[in-house]
């Protein structure tokens, strides 16, 4: 998997997306189908954990409802409704289901996915506010 150029600080702002996200118009030339503003809250196990709003939570759970029904259905691992983000944890990670809910309008994800910092153009589309 490749590396960021930068690991951008605490605090700061930008543009995140992942691997499961990227696709290759041609070969050599990375996109994005979604990118999401967040700004850097800390560390866990070595992945970026973010702050995102409303507006980049819902768009992310909605991915990830799209990528379950791709894969099978039994891959749903988030689920969003409107105010609280569920996130079933796998089981070697203890299993069970983490609630998340806003603090301050934003929300805490991360969930030790391979979150990189990415540029915004590269996107075809940028959910989120600063």
């Amino acid at each position: 998997m490749p590396t960021p150029d930068y690991a951008p600080p605490r605090g700061s702002t930008a543009v995140f997306s992942g691997q499961w996200l990227r696709y290759e118009p041609v070969p050599g030339f990375r996109r994005y189908y979604e990118g999401y503003l967040a700004t850097v809250i800390g560390w866990w196990n070595g992945s970026v954990e973010l702050a995102v709003d409303h507006e980049a939570v819902t768009a992310l759970a909605q991915t990830f409802a799209a990528m379950a029904t791709y894969v099978g259905g039994d891959w749903r691992t988030v689920d969003f409704d409107g105010h609280a983000l569920t996130v079933a944890r796998p089981v070697s990670l203890g299993g069970g289901v983490h609630l998340v809910e806003p603090t301050g309008g934003r929300y805490r994800i991360g969930w030790g996915l391979p979150w990189l910092p990415v540029d915004p153009s590269r996107c075809d589309r940028v959910f989120g506010r600063p």
